[in-house]
This record gives structure tokens, C-alpha cells and sequence, in this order.
């Protein structure tokens, strides 16, 4: 009779269990011994990272000489990873964590960031595919990086390695990089592996000194896989051939935010230049990190909030706060709760709010409205931008942000400034492209409710929240963009009430102007919003789930507006979410205010 493996409890404070992985032929059963380190003094060890695959598809290791169960996947993983001769020292979450002691878990999970830090190198295992098929897919993204990286200029990519990646020349026959239909369905296969959108991915290879990605036997250095994925991202002429942006989001909000030098990042100089430039622009916060990992995959909805326990902003600057603990034994509603609290004591400020954002509004009657939903995915982009401060008054002296945390209400100081009037539908949603012209539809909405006479001016604000306040190519170029836009995609008729002739070409940039750049950029701010106009005549970018009669208001602590849902009880709103408003970005509201007496005590519920 087989007896099965029990764990034995860890030592108290930074112990870890490691596996030593038995050498053995391919057709063998896997055999594993588990034993206690001390972290910070362990043996060299490799970690893995993989993707758990079906829990009920389960194959049997030999563990001390007893049974125990593990995924298929990671059964397959542990067989590529295997030695022949010698024993090989890894460490796998499922093997090494009791996954039945939330106890155990609660403290390795907290732990985890400083496992993949330490460990010599990462393993990143795909899964089984065939040699041919990863070979083309490895051989096409080796063909793609090595052709972007001839054509950049070196003193470019120091100045400013976005543009200088920008500026290289448009690829006008795009089989010289792709080759055959069955090399871009190889690369699409290999997008398409789990690994790509589970959630813990994120920490486990942002931490490594060395990542090693296995596609089968076949193997490739994931700065490799992560470069193409960017470009395939970013050229407008490839954008959309394959689904690579979850990469680039992944590299520029959690990669390039770990403050480790000497990592897999640097074996690319256009990787390397771009960390840095974002390090300099983007000062991220927790709260940020999170909402990036709405987009990624866990089995647990807990693992959304405590998958980045390890990042430095996660750890308090606050000496008597703390850092925020992994506790599995909370639903998800109260380990939000916990952390929204704990962001409020961190920084007095309740900028959580910022990225909120309900797509439709049934989900609002049920639910805690301002707590962020960070386990459901979201793939719209975010309107926050830490240029905001819609709450900064220059005629109000500094104050401290009280909020209050009550009975599933928050309680705040703030002002309720316009309503809104009319609005458009979503205007994208699972589709790429709109079914009628989006900005043909927002012009004329916004021409029956505004009050502007100024036709400058009102395109300038109209353009402006089209983008949501920020332009990837800087606001330089976003007028120009915006006119070849409309001088090739919009009616005639249209263009006319804005001043504009009609100029349709073939190329993109004819006119001095790049209109796919613009509409690159609407698209990625509209997606799942909606344009709004307000009875004062502002237009605004808002979540789905706006409607005509929601209120604009500015909340002290919160560097964006809120549009607001009035309930039954005066002065209680349920939260649409955050939006971009033209006129209030820069303390446009609350420049008049003069003092917290000024404002009103507002409650969401």
C-alpha cells in the first residue's frame, strides 16, 4: 500500500523547503527528496516558474520514498528539467508549500519574492510542444529583435530610447521578418501558453538574475521573448498580428520597478535603456501594481493583492505601519478592505479611487463601490497619470487627508462641481475596431451641449479627452495627429464644422501628420469608456457604466475626479469610477477653495 508524503512543519522565521530533484532516464518515474534551508544561506538552487495547469490531471512523484501528487504540467516540467547523472536543486511552489496550511502559505507567500530573487537562475517552463514549432517560434522572434536592433541608432537610444525605437523605419514587406504562415502560427501558439496571463509570472521573473524560457526541450532567454513582444506591441505595421501587450505592460509596471540591477533585463540594450527611462518618469505605487495584474490570471482571487508582497512598494515607509501581510483566511471583500486601509496609512491619501472603473452598471448595486476590484480582469488602460492633482488648491493650505472607514461606507471632504448631460455608448468593447466612427460621434455630440464658441478651443479640449489627457508621442505632435485623422477618417461634412479639409491618402503620415498613431492611442483610452459632456459644457472620458444624471466630483485625497451615482440618502453615492475631465486635471475645481470648511462631507457606499 503506497503511503502518501506529509510535510513536516517549517522552522520558524526564513526557512524554505528545497527540492533535490533524483537524476533519471526520460521514461522514468520522477524521484525528489525535499529538504529545510535556511534562506538567505540555502544551497544554490534553480526556482520554477509554470503555470499549476489542471488541478484533476495529476500524475505521482516518489517524495522521500512516499507518494505525492502533483500537476501534470509541472510533472512534464520537472522531466525536461531533469539530469541524467546528477541531482539538480529546484524550488516549485506546489512541491515546497503546504498548499492545505494557510498558516504555512500565508508566511511563504510573503516569502516568495526573496525565493526567486535569490535563486541562481529561473525556469521558466511553457509547457510540451513539438522541436519543430518551437524552434520557428524562437527562430522568428530572434529575427525580428536582431532587425529592430540593427536599424537603431546607438546615440538615439541613449538620448531617448522610445523614440529612437519609434524612428526606425517602417517594415514595407513584412515577409522578409515573418517568412511563412507557419512561423507566425508557431509564435502565435507560443503567445497563446498560459504562462503569458497567470499573475504570479510577474514577481517570479521581474526578481531573477537569469531567466531561462523551456518550449519543450527548446529553450531561449526570456529578454528575448520579451523585446519581440514589445516590438510586436508598439510598430503600429505588426500591432495586433499577435497578442504580445500583456508583455508590455508587464515589463514597463513591473520589470522595470524592481529596483534589482544585475537581472535578465540587461542582456538587451534597448530593454535596458527603456527601464531606465521609465524609472526616471514613473514613480509607481502599490496600488498601481496591482491594477496591472487585473489582467493577469490566478486561481485564487486573494493571490491579486498578495502576488506582489515582494515589490519595495509594497513595504512600508511608514516605520509603525508595517508591511502588508499575506492572510488567506479573508475573503476577498475584507483583504481589500485591509488593504485599501493600509494604502490610506501609507500615504494619507486615498488615490485607490483612481482606478476604479465599472464597465456596466448592474455591477453597482451590489458591491462595496469604492473598493478596487483587483481579481477581475480589466484590459482597458488606465487614465491615471501621476501628473494629476485635480484636489491641489494653490489658495488652500497643505491639509491632511481625513478619511474615514465605517460600516462599508468611506466618508471624505470634497465637491460636487457639474452633472453629466449627455453621453456616447461604449465605444469599444472585444472588437478592435469601432462599428461607426467614434470620433465623427463624440464631435457631434459634444457640438449640441457645449458652450464653447471658440472653435480652436473646443477642439483642442475635444482632442485632448479623446486621448484622455495624455499622448504617447507628447503633446507636440497630438494636434497634427489629430487633423491627419480627421483629414483621412473623417466625412467631409465633418470636417468641415471643425475647420478641416478632407485629404485622404494610402499613407499614414502624408500630411506631416501620423493618424494611425492617434487613433492607436484613442483606441487604447476609449476601450470600454464612454465621452461624456456636462451641464457646464466640460467633455470627459468616463467609465462604461456612466449615465446621464451622475455627478462630477472632486474628492480631497483623490488626484482625479469621480463621477458619482446619487443614491436615495443625500450626500451617498455609489462610485462610477475615475475620469478625465478638460478643465479639471490641474486643480481647476478647487482653485477657489480656500480652506476643508469650504467643501462638503461626502459617503460612498
Amino acid at each position: 500500500m503506497e503511503v502518501t508524503y506529509k510535510y513536516e512543519e517549517l522552522p520558524a522565521e526564513r526557512y524554505i523547503r528545497l527540492i533535490r530533484l533524483l537524476p533519471g532516464k526520460s521514461d522514468e518515474q520522477i524521484r525528489l527528496e525535499l529538504f529545510t534551508a535556511e534562506l538567505d544561506t540555502a544551497p544554490a538552487y534553480e526556482a520554477i516558474s509554470y503555470c499549476w495547469g489542471d488541478a484533476n490531471d495529476q500524475q505521482g512523484v516518489i517524495c522521500c520514498g512516499k507518494t505525492m501528487q502533483i500537476t501534470r504540467n509541472l510533472y512534464t516540467g520537472l522531466q525536461c528539467f531533469r539530469h541524467h547523472d546528477e541531482p539538480r536543486i529546484l524550488w516549485a511552489d506546489a512541491i515546497c508549500i503546504n498548499q492545505s496550511n494557510d498558516d504555512e502559505k500565508g508566511i511563504q507567500v510573503s516569502m516568495m519574492g526573496d525565493v526567486y530573487d535569490l535563486a541562481a537562475r529561473v525556469l521558466v517552463w511553457l509547457g510540451e510542444a513539438s522541436e519543430e514549432v518551437a524552434k520557428k517560434a524562437f527562430d522568428l522572434i530572434r529575427r525580428l529583435n536582431d532587425y529592430i536592433e540593427s536599424q537603431i541608432v546607438e546615440s538615439e537610444l541613449v538620448i531617448n530610447p522610445l523614440e529612437a525605437f519609434l524612428n526606425v523605419p517602417r517594415l514595407q514587406n513584412l515577409n522578409q521578418i515573418f517568412q511563412s504562415q507557419s512561423h507566425m502560427q508557431a509564435l502565435d501558439n507560443l503567445f497563446r501558453r498560459p504562462w503569458f496571463y497567470r499573475l504570479w509570472v510577474l514577481q517570479e521573473v521581474a526578481l531573477a538574475t537569469s531567466v531561462q524560457v523551456f518550449y519543450g526541450a527548446m529553450s531561449i532567454c526570456l529578454s528575448e521573448i520579451v523585446q519581440a513582444g514589445y516590438i510586436l506591441s508598439l510598430r503600429l505595421e505588426i500591432q495586433g498580428i499577435f497578442q504580445a501587450a500583456s508583455l508590455v505592460d508587464a515589463f514597463y509596471f513591473i520589470f522595470s520597478t524592481y529596483p534589482k540591477e544585475n537581472n535578465w533585463i540587461q542582456e538587451k540594450a534597448l530593454l535596458r535603456r527603456l527601464r531606465d527611462l521609465t524609472r526616471q518618469k514613473l514613480n509607481i505605487s502599490f496600488i498601481q501594481i496591482l491594477i496591472v495584474g487585473r489582467r493577469f490570471l490566478a486561481t485564487n482571487p486573494l493571490d491579486h493583492i498578495y502576488a506582489f508582497l515582494g515589490h519595495p512598494a509594497a513595504k512600508s515607509r511608514n516605520q509603525g505601519l508595517g508591511t502588508l501581510k499575506a492572510d488567506y483566511s479573508l475573503s476577498i471583500e475584507e483583504a481589500s478592505q485591509q488593504l485599501v486601509k493600509w494604502l490610506y496609512e501609507e500615504e494619507h491619501r486615498i488615490e485607490f479611487l483612481c482606478n476604479i472603473a465599472y464597465p456596466v452598471a448592474s455591477e453597482l448595486e451590489h458591491l462595496t463601490s469604492w473598493l478596487p476590484i483587483l481579481h477581475r480582469g480589466q484590459f482597458h488602460s488606465s487614465l491615471d497619470h501621476h501628473s494629476w492633482k485635480a484636489d491641489s488648491s494653490s489658495s488652500m493650505t497643505k491639509q491632511l487627508v481625513k478619511a474615514i472607514f465605517q460600516d462599508h461606507m468611506l466618508h471624505g471632504d470634497g465637491v460636487v462641481f457639474d452633472s453629466i448631460t449627455a453621453c456616447s455608448e461604449v465605444s469599444w468593447q472585444q472588437t478592435p475596431q469601432p462599428q461607426r466612427n467614434v470620433v465623427e460621434l463624440c464631435w457631434k455630440l459634444q457640438a449640441g451641449c457645449t458652450q464653447i464658441t471658440d472653435i480652436e478651443e473646443r477642439l483642442m479640449q475635444f482632442y485632448w479627452t479623446l486621448v484622455g489627457g495624455i499622448y504617447t508621442k507628447g503633446a507636440a505632435h497630438l494636434q497634427r495627429d489629430f487633423e491627419s485623422y480627421c483629414r483621412n477618417k473623417v466625412s467631409s461634412q465633418v470636417c468641415a464644422t471643425m475647420g478641416l479639409q478632407e485629404a485622404r491618402t494610402d499613407s499614414t503620415a502624408s500630411d506631416g501628420g501620423d493618424w494611425a498613431a492617434f487613433e492607436f492611442d484613442v483606441y487604447q483610452r476609449m476601450f470600454e469608456r464612454k465621452f461624456f459632456v456636462t451641464k457646464n459644457g466640460r467633455c470627459g472620458l468616463g467609465p462604461g457604466a456612466l449615465q446621464v444624471g451622475d455627478s462630477c466630483c472632486v474628492l480631497l485625497g483623490c488626484r482625479m475626479p469621480l463621477v458619482l451615482r446619487p443614491t436615495a440618502t443625500e450626500l451617498h453615492f455609489k462610485v462610477v469610477g475615475s475620469s478625465y475631465i478638460c478643465g479639471t486635471m490641474y486643480g481647476g475645481i478647487m482653485k477657489d477653495i480656500n480652506s476643508v470648511s469650504d467643501l462638503i462631507e461626502i459617503t460612498l457606499v
